[in-house]
């Protein structure tokens, strides 16, 4: 559990770490590679359930092509420029065009980067179980080399959510830039299904596609994901109300969540691991339109000095108001789900929802797990935070954690906490 914990702690540099890509292109507040890898999770298991792929699969390959880059850095689609220059106009003048390469010199750029990410995760996972080991860097390689049919299905599925983020960004007016992310997508993207996805998000924001036929499903599908975009900019209330500048956001959040359910989760045999994925994917999508939320938030006053004067202790209600406080929570974030999924098939719907629901009242094994998970993940982000700044306080969390935790790996996890902080 102590090399378990040294992981999380590796890994959580993922959420400060800017997409290089979009730092060269001068984006404001760019997404993290964690959010990015959550994006891609989300879009894997609503386009891969369509094509019956295995869905547990899709997400852990989604969770794990990533993780080198906590040592290599993230490798922006423009490696395969030798060189950039210095000068900032030279060198986005140079980025507006697509690379273009001799295949025996793209092939060498290639290999050099797959030797650096290689040993980068190797050096990463060595703080993991001989189990754990190998389950990753089997999905890491199967991404990297194309082998199972669900890793063609993420490495395509990566290209697709970097260009619908390249239209959040740039907007489809510059046609060197929209041209750029088109052409790296369409390097990779030979599904049938995903070919049609890039047809309709073609229709969508670039106008009528000659030829173009309606599939309700998959404009659901990407209309729901350009909604959960918001996310990766969304900060989590509760750091904010708590003075933290630039905090994690809640696609952050989710990141850490579902990775600490599966890892946590593996020695739970008796979990349906799929369905505890998915779970963790969608416990707070509701925020989109709810925004994020703290315990007890309304409770607080509006000037800023009592608010954290109060925030230093976890508050204590009765629970006839802890009940009343739960229905309505519980109610308004229904509602969201419902707008959030109202363009959705009834069984896509219901299966989203349906997580959320059991989630929330805590109605199944995998809830009950992933509600002590979602705690720890809070604790251990408050814990980094109360490493980084002096005047930041993580025991109102501790008592949150006690009051909630039960299992004996959340314990064991917890009690590791606080040997490495305290």
């Amino acid at each position: 559990m102590k090399n378990l914990l040294n992981f999380f702690l590796e890994v959580s540099k993922l959420k400060e770490m800017p997409r290089t890509g979009w730092v060269l292109m001068e984006v404001k507040d760019p997404e993290t590679v964690a959010e990015h890898t959550f994006g891609i999770a989300l879009l894997a298991w609503l386009l891969g359930e369509k094509r019956k792929l295995n869905t547990e699969k899709l997400i852990k390959i989604a969770f794990s092509h990533d993780l080198c880059e906590v040592y290599a850095g993230d490798t922006t689609p423009f490696f395969y420029y030798p060189k950039l220059p210095k000068n900032k106009k030279e060198r986005k003048r140079m980025l507006m065009k697509w690379a273009r390469l001799l295949k025996p010199e793209k092939e060498k750029i290639g290999k050099a980067k797959f030797e650096k990410e290689r040993k980068s995760l190797l050096k990463l996972i060595k703080l993991l179980s001989l189990e754990l080991r190998k389950e990753i860097f089997s999905f890491w390689l199967d991404y990297e080399k194309g082998v199972l049919q669900e890793a063609k299905f993420v490495r395509q599925i990566n290209r697709i959510e970097t260009l619908i983020q390249s239209i959040d960004y740039f907007g489809t007016k510059d046609i060197k830039t929209r041209t750029n992310w088109w052409e790296w997508t369409e390097e990779v993207v030979d599904d049938s299904l995903l070919l049609e996805f890039l047809k309709i998000i073609q229709n969508r924001f670039y106008g009528k596609v000659p030829g173009y036929k309606k599939e309700r499903e998959l404009e659901s599908i990407l209309d729901f994901i350009s909604k959960i975009e918001k996310l990766k900019s969304l900060p989590r209330l509760y750091w904010t109300a708590r003075g933290i500048k630039s905090p994690e956001t809640v696609a952050g959040h989710i990141f850490t969540v579902t990775l600490m359910a599966w890892l946590l989760g593996k020695e739970k045999k008796q979990l349906n691991m799929e369905k505890l994925l998915r779970m963790a994917l969608c416990h707070e999508l509701s925020a989109v339109y709810t925004e994020d939320t703290v315990p007890y938030y309304r409770r607080l006053p509006r000037d800023e000095r009592k608010r954290r004067e109060i925030l230093r202790k976890w508050p204590r209600l009765p629970e006839d108001e802890k009940a009343r406080r739960f229905l309505r929570e519980y109610k308004e974030e229904k509602e969201s789900f419902r707008k959030l999924t109202f363009n959705l098939t009834p069984d896509l719907k219901k299966e989203i929802i349906g997580l959320w629901d059991e989630y929330r009242r805590a109605a199944s094994p995998e809830a009950l797990f992933l509600n002590q998970v979602n705690v720890l993940a809070v604790l251990f982000q408050g814990l980094l935070y109360q490493k980084k700044y002096k005047k930041f306080a993580a025991t109102p969390l501790w008592e949150w954690a006690f009051e909630k935790c039960d299992d004996p790996i959340t314990l064991e996890f917890m009690r590791n906490l606080h040997k490495k902080f305290h």
